[in-house]
């Protein structure tokens, strides 16, 4: 039987809220034009959503913004694109403004900025033309960033992100106790696919493909994987429930791989900056969750071996310098001996 065609949620409200935002932009109304790049309009980017380019044309000048919109008809993909909205329009504004608050600018390059700026998120899928869109800054460094995803990590990268995942969960324990009836409406964010089991499912089957794709290139690896298969989705699970993390959870990435961050670099080629993408798994969990997926998706079993320690120590300092400057205690709020103590049984399953 032919597999369903998959097609975009592309209609008039796109090229309304564009043009909105254009305006919004600088640009003269009726005075500037929307192209889109045909090599990016119509290809879906992964699971969740479309990515295409749109060009705007006016005033002697040029700007490009990233666009996403959901597929049609694929109502798990059109529940995590409502939370990667959710994500950007609710939960990252939040954040900006406590930073402020606390005087931690952007331009101080000691907060949490590490995401691209969001021009508009927004999706309201009940009325009868479907409105679905989010417009991201464009970067040219976003297109040149291209890791082999089949090689693993290095301690240079790694230590970059790090750095950031330390200051987004700080965020969580800063507001958590400061501002805890705003934090109250960040805890709600539960797992999108949780109550569908569409989680074990959705994993379950790129556990699959992982196995199809070893046969080829690492055989001599297929057979560890498959011993602690079951385990894995059982921990995974275990790190998104929060009931078993407390008092410890924090607002999560939740699909913290290569494959959503993507790294600056100077004339030397040597990182110099990292910013994390795909914002639709983010959720209220333990921030266990960020680190067990990056370091046994992202990086090779030697890495582990002999960084991982290191990195977690990173890590943890990264966490406990941003908590102090936004008014916490990580020795109150989040121990090193914490963090270690809740690494240790995902450690010890996966053997590093």
């Amino acid at each position: 039987m032919a597999s369903k065609k998959i097609t975009p949620m592309f209609n008039d409200y796109v090229y309304e809220a564009i043009r909105r935002i254009a305006v919004e932009q600088g640009f003269t109304p009726d005075l500037f034009s929307v192209d889109f790049d045909e090599e990016t309009r119509m290809e879906c980017d992964g699971y969740v959503s479309f990515v295409f380019k749109a060009i705007i044309n006016g005033d002697d000048r040029e700007f490009t913004v990233w666009c996403k919109v959901p597929p049609n008809d694929d109502p798990r993909s059109l529940e995590l694109f409502k939370r990667e909205c959710l994500f950007y329009r609710e939960i990252l504004n939040g954040f900006y403004e406590f930073q402020s608050e606390k005087g931690v600018s952007e331009e101080s390059g000691e907060g949490f900025y590490a995401t691209p700026r969001c021009y508009l998120a927004h999706c309201d899928a009940e009325k009868a033309e479907p409105e679905a869109l989010i417009m991201l800054e464009y970067n040219e460094a976003y297109e040149q960033w291209d890791w082999d995803k089949l090689e693993p990590i290095n301690v240079e990268h790694t230590k970059l992100l790090m750095e950031q995942l330390g200051r987004l969960h700080a965020l969580s324990f800063a507001l958590k106790e400061q501002r805890p009836e705003t934090f109250e409406q960040y805890k709600q964010m539960t797992d999108v696919l949780a109550t569908q089991d569409g989680l074990v499912t959705l994993m379950k089957e790129s556990f699959d493909r992982a196995l199809t794709t070893m046969k080829t290139r690492f055989e001599s690896e297929r057979d560890k994987i498959v011993a602690v298969k079951d385990a894995v989705f059982e921990a995974l699970k275990g790190c998104c429930d929060p009931a078993r993390a407390e008092p410890y959870c924090v607002v999560t990435h939740g699909d913290c791989w290569i494959n959503n961050l993507i790294y600056s670099h100077n004339q030397n080629n040597v990182a110099t900056g990292v910013i994390l993408t795909d914002w639709q798994s983010s959720r209220y969990a333990s921030p266990i969750l960020d680190l067990c997926y990056f370091f046994f998706i992202s990086a090779g079993e030697q890495f582990r071996r002999e960084n991982m320690d290191s990195m977690l120590h990173h890590y943890h300092a990264a966490l406990a310098d941003f908590l102090a400057k936004l008014g916490g205690d990580a020795s109150r709020q989040f121990p090193l001996t914490t963090l270690l103590r809740l690494m240790k049984p995902y450690r010890e399953l996966l053997g590093s």
